[in-house]
């Protein structure tokens, strides 16, 4: 567990990055009210607190063709329950998975894929997980529109 204690500034700070990860440090300054050299210093803290763990583009699938966006809770079958960790790698090593979720509930992982169109999600749900021995149920949801969060205030 981090010990890492946020403080107010550092919480307008991640406030202003989780909206605009690219944001100068001069803007930055001026967004949260304080110095620049702090706005510096106190991302670098909590880049190696590992509060901040990266910074990443966020795409758009459907502009960048893959128009076809699912979630897929998946049971994993009780005699291999200890190779979650290996079955959650697998997971995200196949092409247009977005993301991989360890859940609590009647299931235990969710992926978010994203393909070209229907048959390739298709495709992908026959190949990757109608075949997998290790898996007890699959089920499917067509993700209709991606409403992204909101920055924490």
């Amino acid at each position: 567990m981090n010990d890492f204690q946020l403080t107010d500034v550092d919480r307008r700070i991640l406030h202003e990055l989780s909206v605009d990860g690219r944001i100068p440090y001069k803007e930055l300054s001026a967004r949260t009210g304080v110095p620049m050299s702090t706005c510096h210093g106190r991302v670098r803290a909590l880049e190696n607190a590992g509060v901040i763990r990266g910074y990443r583009a966020d795409i758009d699938p459907a502009a960048a063709g893959l128009g076809v966006e699912a979630l897929i809770s998946v049971s994993v079958n009780g005699r291999h329950r200890k190779d979650v960790p290996a079955i959650t790698e697998q997971f995200r090593a196949i092409p247009g998975v977005q993301s991989v979720f360890l859940i609590g509930g009647d299931r235990d992982l969710i992926m978010h894929v994203a393909c070209e169109s229907v048959p390739a999600l298709r495709d992908l749900l026959s190949r990757h997980l109608g075949t997998n021995q290790a898996l007890e149920q699959t089920h499917t949801n067509l993700v209709f529109e991606h409403l992204p969060g909101l920055a924490p205030a």
